[in-house]
């Protein structure tokens, strides 16, 4: 009966292993959106004077289509702001945007526009 408590502590320690484990693993970072981690120039949407004066806020999803080369041969929006003028600087960013030549075809890229801007956003 002296091997009872050896294999007892032994069957234990194994049941811990994946317990430990957890614990060691490293805290995963955010992660980036495809697009953004895809992309090699990224321009922000300049949002103009009067949706600043506005307050102008609203989500959307912009959908780019891209070239072989990498460069955005088109931008349009697959679902609206609410706003125009929010679509607009959306479109007018995202079709600035480049991306990794031959690794996408097209990409869709969520926007939120908070109506919250200061004067370290202009």
């Amino acid at each position: 009966m002296s091997s009872f408590p050896s294999m007892f502590f032994a069957v234990v320690a194994i049941g811990l292993i994946p317990a430990v484990a957890a614990f060691a693993e490293p805290t995963p970072r955010p992660r980036l959106s495809k697009a953004k981690a895809l992309a090699i120039y990224a321009p922000r949407p300049e949002i103009s004077p009067e949706a600043r004066a506005k307050h102008l806020r609203g989500a959307g999803v912009c959908v780019v289509y891209v070239r072989p080369d990498g460069i955005v041969s088109r931008a349009e929006m697959l679902q609206s702001t609410g706003e125009p003028i929010l679509d607009k600087v959306s479109i007018d960013a995202f079709s600035k945007w480049r991306f990794t030549p031959g690794t996408v075809k097209n990409v869709k890229i969520p926007i939120r526009y908070t109506g919250n801007y200061t004067k370290s956003n202009i």
